[in-house]
């Protein structure tokens, strides 16, 4: 009995000592599993924020498109009309689809930032289809878009850690400079509109 009692101490360190060292496992392993969950969801929010971006901007382009002709320049609408309408409802459904997935991973600030930037969006798609007939606002409605556009960009980056500063605003589209040596001076975008009509980017 007695050679019991002078092993006690040494079982007990024994134990103390396994449970330390369970205990310390078990926390760098929680961490090292929420580090790769962590690391999981910022590349899929990055994916959709950006494959929303791109959804958005899609719908835009498409906008100006059937827009721009008939607003800003005070012609006719295009004569493919109907064919371009048809490819913005296509291009619709496409950001709608990316906007659920903005909504299951987003930031609420990214998420609001989202909602304020597609509905401006449709502000112009309001013109494409003849709802919207006030030529004057239009300009507006553009500018409007380019400051949505910066919100969400910088709220979508705060989501994802991202530092830096604030991302410059872009503008219309100037001058094309000289293209260089073997490279084209415009891409395929631009080739169906004149650079008063591209996006701000």
């Amino acid at each position: 009995m007695s050679s019991i009692l002078l092993q006690l101490p040494a079982l007990v360190g024994v134990v103390v000592g396994a449970a330390a060292s369970y205990l310390v496992g078990a926390a760098t392993e929680r961490k090292r599993w929420q580090r790769e969950q962590s690391s999981r969801w910022d590349e899929k929010r990055a994916q959709a924020y950006s494959e929303y971006g791109y959804a958005v901007k899609n719908v835009y382009v498409q906008c100006l498109r059937i827009a721009n002709p008939r607003v800003r320049d005070g012609g006719a609408p295009p004569a493919n009309l109907d064919e371009l309408i048809s490819q913005l409802e296509v291009l619709t459904d496409e950001r709608t689809a990316k906007w659920e997935t903005v909504l299951l991973l987003g930031s609420p600030e990214a998420i609001t930032a989202a909602r304020t930037w597609h509905r401006r969006v449709w502000q112009v798609e309001l013109f494409a289809r003849g709802i919207r007939t006030d030529r004057e606002n239009y300009a507006e409605v553009h500018q409007q878009i380019v400051t949505d556009r910066g919100r969400f960009y910088e709220a979508a980056r705060d989501d994802l850690g991202i530092r830096g500063g604030a991302i410059p605003l872009g503008g219309p589209w100037e001058e094309t400079p000289e293209p260089s040596v073997g490279e084209s001076s415009l891409g395929a975008e631009a080739a169906e509109l004149d650079s008063s009509q591209l996006p701000p980017v």
